[in-house]
Parts: C-alpha cells; sequence; structure tokens
C-alpha cells in the first residue's frame, strides 16, 4: 500500500517546521546586514540604513516566530 506523504501530518509539520527554520536563517542573514552598516561611519544616512534594514530583520523574525507557533499549535492538538 502507497502512503501520500503530502498527506501525512508528518510531512505537512515537517515542511512548516522547514520554512520556519527557513525564514529564521533569513531573518538572522537579514539582521547581520542591517548591524553590517554600523560600521560605516556614523551619519544621519547611516542610521536610516540601518533603521530600515534592522525593521525588515524584525519583520522577518515576526514572521518564523509566527510560523513556529501555528505549526507547535498544530501539533498539540
Amino acid at each position: 500500500m502507497a502512503i501520500n506523504e503530502s498527506a501525512s501530518p508528518n510531512a505537512t509539520n515537517l515542511k512548516s517546521i522547514s520554512h520556519s527554520r527557513a525564514l529564521f536563517f533569513e531573518a538572522d542573514r537579514l539582521n547581520d546586514q542591517a548591524y553590517t552598516l554600523l560600521n560605516e561611519p556614523v551619519s544621519a544616512q547611516t542610521i536610516h540604513k540601518f533603521s530600515d534594514a534592522k525593521k525588515r530583520a524584525d519583520e522577518k523574525y515576526r514572521q518564523a516566530w509566527q510560523e513556529w507557533l501555528h505549526t507547535r499549535d498544530k501539533n498539540n492538538r
């Protein structure tokens, strides 16, 4: 008997966990980029660029956290 992995809860959870993990890695990358900007000479433009980059990283962390919580909640049902 063949098992349809795409329909199994484990396959769905693994996909969701993988997606959450990818979002966290992307958030880390964006966060690193933001803090790299602080190696530049301090100016209003540098602070503005840092602030924008940090907001993008924080938003990605929020998305990753939300995905992880959603997956955890599905597992606890």
